[in-house]
């Protein structure tokens, strides 16, 4: 399953910004990354009325996507998919990102389960009725006079927003907490998988391992290389 988190803040307080610089910087520690932007805007741009794709939104179709050739386009309507929480927003992005190590999300304040980092826009902003306001929230990213937030709220984490290097490493160190309990490794290439085909792993191996000699009782690690004699096809297996 992917890391999600999500940079907040008030609009044009430079969230698009550091989300750009922080793609470029995981992308070259080796991590594929995913964003997804929240938007109040109503209009749709990218949908043309009496076109295919919104006579097939207007009857009602909870999913459709549109493939062009550089562009793919996906309308998800929350009311048909039965979505009435952001609870189920983020079980839906987990799903839908499954195969990326990392989605961004822009925006999402009220995606109370996600990680947040604030970008402040204003020097007088109120943080403490921020912080009270949004769950599960990380620090705050200010533009400018990092020692006087740090001595206004020091009990917060702060960072300078071009500090960019510096919360790209904090943001590591979070997702190494939640690393999968399987490391899947195909011609050395990693291989992403759902929790369900961890457990799916997981605990018949660890029924096979028991009975073997000399298995510790306590077993905290686990670690497995199968070498192959020859190429499989994917028929084969």
């Amino acid at each position: 399953m992917p890391f999600l988190f999500s940079i907040s803040g008030y609009h044009n307080a430079g969230k698009t910004t550091l989300a750009l610089s922080l793609y470029e910087i995981l992308k070259n520690k080796g991590y594929k990354i995913a964003v997804v932007k929240s938007s109040k805007e109503k209009d749709i741009f990218t949908d043309i009325p009496e076109k295919d794709t919104w006579l097939y939104r207007k009857k009602g179709i909870p999913l459709v996507g549109f493939f062009q050739e550089n562009l793919f386009t996906l309308y998800l309507n929350p009311e048909n998919l039965d979505f009435f929480s952001l609870k189920d927003w983020y079980v839906y992005f987990q799903s839908l990102f499954w195969n990326f190590n990392i989605v961004i999300l822009e925006g999402f304040k009220n995606l109370d389960m996600v990680h947040k980092i604030w970008v402040v826009k204003e020097k007088d902003e109120d943080l403490k009725r921020i912080k009270s306001e949004i769950r599960n929230l990380l620090g705050f990213v200010v533009k400018d006079d990092l020692e006087k937030w740090e001595s206004l709220y020091p009990e917060e984490k702060f960072f300078l927003f071009k500090d960019y290097e510096i919360l790209a490493n904090f943001i590591e160190e979070l997702i190494r907490k939640y690393e999968p309990r399987i490391l899947l490794k195909i011609n050395n290439k990693k291989i992403p998988m759902k929790s369900f085909v961890e457990d799916a792993l997981i605990y018949p191996l660890l029924g096979f391992i028991k009975v073997l000699k000399d298995v510790p009782d306590k077993i905290e690690d686990i670690e497995i290389k199968i070498k192959l004699n020859k190429k499989l096809d994917k028929e084969e297996i």
